[in-house]
């Protein structure tokens, strides 16, 4: 067992001591030391623990590692971007469009004659309406920084789908919406049922989220909305929708 003997007055003091007991003189403390490392690890260990210390190859690897995660993940980001981005099915602008019908006017004539005849639009007929009411110098789809571009209707058995396209500083947004749609108490009910922004698809539990993108078209159509509000029934059939005049 290593001994702590002071170099002056050769007086054996205890381990911990760093000065002498006997005359105060400053200990010379390095057997200690050694035999404290010697006990909690071989020198065979202690050598290869700092070899890998101070191994440049260790630091270099860890930095590669880093910058092809921060790669990997760049491209990831860079890769939703894109398919965000990406108009996905919408169709390219109409040149020209077919007549559009007075549809709301449709809706106040048969709400005000107690007419019972269901009103029936075909899907290019809407989506020519909508298209002029974008058109309109006055229309709310104008305004903001993020105004709204387009809107775009398809009609399926029992759901809607409504794609947009808006803009950012001249930078296209799209998304799709598809919607199943009741009335009840003068109220519309649409239950989002699938959503896309661009080519990306949207969880179920985060579609309702999408409905931000589509505020500017309800604001859009807020007297068509209101009008159907009134009707009895809305029907959805393929590339057709029938709306029945309440009694």
């Amino acid at each position: 067992m290593t001994k702590l003997v002071c170099p002056e007055c050769q007086h054996e003091n205890e381990l911990e001591r760093i000065y002498c007991h006997n005359c105060g003189a400053r200990l010379d403390r390095t057997s200690v030391i050694k035999d404290k490392i010697a006990a909690t690890e071989p020198a065979e260990e202690t050598q290869k623990r700092l070899q890998r210390l101070f191994d440049p190859k260790r630091g270099r690897w860890k930095n590669v590692a880093a910058r092809l995660t921060k790669t990997l993940l760049g491209a990831l980001c860079f890769g939703a971007v894109i398919v965000c981005l990406s108009p996905g099915d919408f169709p390219p602008e109409a040149k020209s469009y077919d007549f559009a019908p007075m549809i709301n006017m449709d809706l106040v004539s048969a709400s005000s004659s107690g007419r019972t005849a269901p009103l029936t639009y075909s899907e290019a007929q809407v989506n020519s309406y909508l298209a002029s009411i974008l058109r309109r110098k006055d229309s709310p789809a104008h305004e903001g920084v993020f105004p709204l571009r387009r809107v775009l209707v398809e009609f399926r058995e029992g759901s809607c789908v409504i794609r947009i396209q808006r803009q950012f500083f001249g930078l296209s947004v799209y998304a799709a919406n598809s919607y199943r749609v009741t009335l009840e108490g003068g109220k519309i009910n649409a239950a989002t049922t699938s959503a896309f922004i661009g080519r990306m698809p949207i969880h179920p539990a985060l579609a309702k989220g999408t409905g931000l993108l589509f505020q500017k078209v309800w604001d859009t159509l807020g007297r068509e909305r209101s009008s159907i509000a009134k009707t009895a029934a809305i029907e959805f059939h393929p590339q057709s929708v029938m709306l029945v005049a309440a009694h």
